[in-house]
């Protein structure tokens, strides 16, 4: 997934490479810049277990994200990026580093190929940058159903019919989990997105084959992992809720093997957006999730836990900066497990 910055790599060398080589003025732009900022305030509300084992995480101030991005053209035909930071998703005590890099040959405006280290065409939600979707933070599930950043070779197809209509495809063939390579390990993931004449209605789904060696025996398991759903997003109103079914994951049933252990989750979520009229404080986004994840689907008895998401994200003077207060509390979990504590994350983000 990620990699310190001081280790050797090869695609950061050939970025490096590239931008300080010559090029003639007219075929190199100047590259756009992003930088967000995201820091947080986490507060937990429950009880311990002492009896399964389960304490409650700690109140905590957390840099929750931090990075810079670079992304423009090197030749007429070829375009890069590279975003370099932190992020508290990637596990404590971890600096800076490389997040997504990449370097594409686009022979046409619509279609692009290269290697990259970045968010894959999962559908909708696993798709996006965590900064950028209408909860805090991702559904629970995220991380199990697919990895947030792999590396490998992708081509993308984002094209347009009319102006309301198009299509956005992408097939990438990635390096596997464990190991880091595609010898015996890989992720071949095919994504598709249908932009309909609805304004702001579209619909997807994706589909990923998988080998991993879930029990590390040094035996290839076969996996497999689908989605689909629909996104909604016009006239100030957010609508989006995804399915997703997977087979082949670390198992810790003892009746039903990782290659075999299947899990079934979703989420559907909604918000609103009230453009203010101040300048102070330009809009007021209330929103709500419902999220649900069997984690033995065909495990005997009940393996579903189930969670719901309230929040409110305030625009602090430009779009690109956000209060945002998120509460997640469990809803349901299966007999004799602990009851998880509710989650209180106050955030203030902001992007250039």
């Amino acid at each position: 997934m990620y990699n310190f910055v001081g280790k050797s790599s090869l695609l950061t060398l050939i970025i490096s490479l590239l931008l300080v080589h010559p090029v003639a003025a007219e075929d190199l732009s100047m590259p756009e810049i992003h930088a967000t900022v995201a820091v947080q305030s986490e507060f937990y509300f429950g009880e311990n277990d002492t009896t399964l084992g389960y304490q409650v995480p700690g109140n905590k101030f957390t840099i929750r994200y931090a990075a810079i991005e670079l992304k423009g053209e090197l030749e007429k035909y070829v375009e890069y990026n590279l975003e370099i930071g932190s992020a508290s998703c990637v596990g404590p005590g971890i600096g800076i580093i490389r997040m997504e890099a990449g370097i594409f040959f686009k022979p046409f405006d619509f279609l692009k190929a290269g290697i990259m280290q970045g968010h894959i065409l999962r559908g909708f939600e696993l798709g996006e940058e965590c900064m950028d979707v209408l909860t805090a933070e991702k559904p629970r599930f995220s991380k199990t159903l697919a990895p947030c950043h792999p590396t490998g070779a992708v081509m993308k197809l984002n094209y347009s019919f009319t102006e309301a209509t198009g299509i956005s495809a992408e097939i990438a063939y990635l390096n596997g989990q464990q190991k880091g390579t595609f010898d015996e390990e890989h992720d071949m993931n095919l994504g598709l997105i249908f932009h309909t004449p609805i304004s702001g209605l579209s619909v997807g789904g994706f589909h990923s084959d998988i080998e991993q060696d879930f029990e590390y025996d040094g035996k290839i398991d076969k996996a497999s992992r689908t989605g689909f759903g629909f996104n909604y997003d016009a006239f100030n109103v957010h609508l989006r809720g995804e399915y997703y079914l997977g087979k082949g994951f670390s198992s810790s049933y003892p009746d039903v093997t990782s290659e075999d252990l299947e899990m079934r989750m979703f989420y559907i979520e909604g918000g609103y957006k009230w453009q203010t009229g101040i300048t102070a404080i330009t809009y007021v986004e209330p929103y709500v999730m419902y999220q649900s994840w069997d984690k033995g689907y065909n495990v005997e008895g009940d393996q579903k836990y189930t969670y719901i998401t309230t929040g409110l994200t305030l625009g602090l003077g430009s779009p690109n900066t956000k209060l945002r207060i998120d509460y997640e509390t469990p809803i349901d979990s299966p007999p004799d497990t602990y009851d998880e504590a509710g989650r209180l994350i106050i955030r203030i983000q902001g992007g250039y």
